[in-house]
């Protein structure tokens, strides 16, 4: 039986999702618009770190009005992905995929077809939850998961749960992940989706190279690549304008290397990773969700205010 504060949080949720679903889609990106510019008046500390972020990779080759449109758009993009997650499930399915498009959509269905497994990777930008939407209806013969961090409160993490296994997708929480996907890895039929940009501690990483800065990088996708000999196959979703329509874009493999030196080997697949992922957030920078203390390990000064 739910606990009241769930069931509370689920029907608001219900009710605002079958909502947001059946208004237009002009009336829907007012509604970004609104909650973006609570987002923008009320929470001044992310504008600060997306500010130093963009300071430290841009320096002076952006202007100041450029780096604060991408800040802006940055809370577009972070009221949208909440927001349509929130609708998502009441969405007509059909018209919800036709709104996709695939670009080398061979990189993972030539992985698949020759290991029987692979390791998606992405990163915190553009629509990246529908890594856990549209996907698993085109890939029925893996098994499907995704890493997450779960949060502090028990009424959220449900939800979050229930949403992400909907669509037949297993949330699997960061903390303690690896002795279940080694588990999955083993049946040689999982599709494990894992975003690798955001700050970690040493102990849990390596330390890699990043817009030509230091920092840090998970190695889970190394390790399962190099482990169970699959492909690390990157794939990343961006948006038009409007929401309207998603770009889903696959990139050439990576393989982790099984030579002797594993260290070394854990580590070149991982910078791998990290240069694909910078590729791309260059491509389309307002897209790259900057509020992260990306670089926090090595330059903790530069989100201290001044």
């Amino acid at each position: 039986m739910l606990k009241p504060a769930t069931f509370l949080l689920e029907s608001l949720s219900a009710t605002l999702g079958f909502y947001l679903a059946k208004i237009p889609h002009r009336i829907f990106v007012w509604h970004i618009k609104a909650l973006s510019f609570v987002f923008y008046t009320l929470d001044k500390r992310r504008y600060h770190d997306a500010l130093a972020n963009l300071n430290f990779v841009y320096q002076d080759s952006l202007s100041q009005t450029q780096k604060h449109a991408i800040i802006r758009r940055c809370y577009d993009n972070f009221a949208f992905v909440l927001l349509e997650s929130i609708r998502v499930v009441y969405l007509n399915p059909h018209k919800y995929a036709a709104r996709f498009s695939f670009i080398d959509e061979r990189y993972i269905t030539e992985s698949i077809a020759k290991d029987g497994a692979a390791v998606l990777i992405s990163a915190h930008f553009g629509y990246w939850e529908a890594m856990a939407t549209i996907l698993p209806p085109r890939y029925r013969m893996c098994q499907m998961a995704s890493l997450g961090r779960l949060t502090q409160f028990e009424s959220i993490n449900h939800m979050i749960i229930k949403r992400r296994e909907s669509n037949g997708v297993r949330m699997i929480d960061k903390k303690g992940a690896f002795k279940h996907l080694l588990k999955m890895y083993a049946q040689k039929d999982a599709l494990v989706g894992i975003l690798v940009d955001q700050n970690i501690g040493l102990n849990e990483g390596v330390e890699i190279e990043f817009f030509g800065k230091r920092a840090t990088h998970t190695t889970i996708a190394s390790v399962l690549s190099r482990r169970f000999g699959v492909a690390i196959v990157p794939v990343f979703i961006d948006f038009n304008d409007d929401y309207s329509r998603y770009e889903v874009r696959f990139y050439e493999p990576i393989r982790a290397q099984n030579t002797s030196d594993m260290t070394q080997d854990i580590l070149q697949a991982t910078q791998t990773q990290a240069l694909i992922t910078q590729k791309v957030i260059e491509s389309n920078p307002s897209s790259w969700f900057w509020f992260h203390k990306r670089f926090k390990v090595f330059y903790p000064q530069i989100y201290q205010k001044q």
